[in-house]
């Protein structure tokens, strides 16, 4: 009897309506630790596919003290290829389940929406990459669109501009992102919109220039009556870049989050760090801190997992959260921002190179494993 296999929409799906699943991650136990489903979604064990194919008994005797009768089991592993082994030794001694295709790389594009109350007329959803903790924007005013980070799940945020009657006219990358692959190249050529950079990522390499219009500080982005000033915001890059929305609200890429900085290295390196972490605290108070406490901020990452409303504080909330990075002077700033910073990114300096233009191979879409540590802790 063949297994039966899911979609990651279909098991998020599950999830949402509450319905009675367990979920077995069946990737060695180093991998889950690193990344894997939200435990609190739903009953969740890690019982690597090894184990389960070698000692099918006692793998099911562990899945079946987290999963009741009437449970459906639903395996997980990173491509859907060791779930699928591991779900026909399960069925195969008469324990039903389902292997999630596509595993977590499936499970890390699917997106989120979150609508953002700035208080203006401008509309802005926030989308959230739970499984990679990324967050994305479409911004809406008067029927055109800006969209910024867009991640390689493109229809989405086609889809969610056609529910305002919006066309998307303009894309921005607010940097050259490490952690994840970008969409802007093909949202853009799929809406026939502008693609836009900022001006720095010219000297990064950018293997499609002549494609983009890129951004300095202080430029405007004509998207119907909406303010929109670009603010150039270097730090985690050279070429880092935000928008502030009506003065009400500040889309700042990867340089200030809800609960910490951004790290200094991924374009710099080691030997740059430092240099990199001084930049950062000048943007940070100078580009960003110095608008108005109740300016809400709208980082481009999060720790990951499942909320129920956007990320969006107040600066004023920032500023309480983040202060044992924000109250430092800039020398101590640089010295622990670059003593702080986790391990980087999985396959961070081919997804640079992809994003900057780089032949992408048939298996591109699997160097997007593994959380985001884009942050300096």
């Amino acid at each position: 009897m063949a297994v039966e296999e899911i979609t990651a929409q279909q098991l998020e799906s599950e999830i949402i309506r509450g319905q009675d699943i367990a979920i077995v991650d069946v990737r060695p136990a180093g991998e889950v630790a690193s990344w894997s489903i939200d435990p609190d979604a739903a009953p969740f064990i890690n019982v690597p596919a090894d184990a389960v194919t070698a000692e099918t008994d006692v793998a099911m005797k562990a899945i079946t003290a987290v999963a009741s009768n009437g449970t459906k089991v639903r395996l997980i592993c990173n491509r859907g290829r060791a779930s699928l082994r591991a779900a026909e030794a399960l069925n195969e001694h008469g324990l039903a389940c389902a292997s999630v295709t596509g595993g977590m790389i499936a499970w890390s594009r699917l997106l989120a929406l979150r609508p953002v109350d700035i208080g203006t007329d401008t509309t802005v959803i926030q989308f959230m990459r739970e499984a990679r903790g990324c967050l994305s924007y479409l911004v809406e005013a008067d029927g055109e669109a800006l969209v910024v980070d867009p991640a390689p799940a493109i229809e989405v945020y086609v889809a969610a501009a056609r529910s305002l009657g919006a066309q998307i006219t303009h894309v921005l990358d607010s940097h050259i992102h490490a952690d994840h692959l970008s969409g802007a190249r093909s949202l853009a050529d799929r809406e026939g919109a502008q693609l836009h950079v900022g001006a720095p990522a010219l000297l990064r390499g950018l293997q499609y220039a002549d494609r983009v219009r890129p951004l300095g500080d202080g430029d405007r982005l004509e998207v119907g009556t909406a303010d929109l000033r670009v603010l150039s915001l270097p730090g985690h890059t050279s070429d880092n870049v935000g928008v502030l929305i009506d003065g009400r609200a500040m889309i700042c890429g990867d340089s200030l989050f809800a609960d910490s900085v951004a790290r200094p290295d991924l374009e710099a390196g080691d030997a740059g760090a430092g240099d990199a972490a001084r930049t950062l605290y000048n943007t940070l108070h100078e580009r960003i801190l110095s608008h108005g406490d109740e300016t809400i901020l709208l980082p481009c990452h999060y720790p990951g997992g499942r909320r129920d409303g956007p990320v969006a504080p107040t600066l004023s909330e920032v500023k309480r959260d983040v202060a044992d990075f924000l109250e430092l002077d800039c020398e101590t700033f640089a010295s622990e921002a670059v003593a702080e910073m986790p391990p980087r990114p999985a396959n961070y300096l081919n997804i640079i190179a992809v994003n900057l233009g780089a032949e992408s191979g048939p298996d591109v879409g699997g160097l997007e494993v593994g959380a985001n540590s884009c942050a300096a802790r």
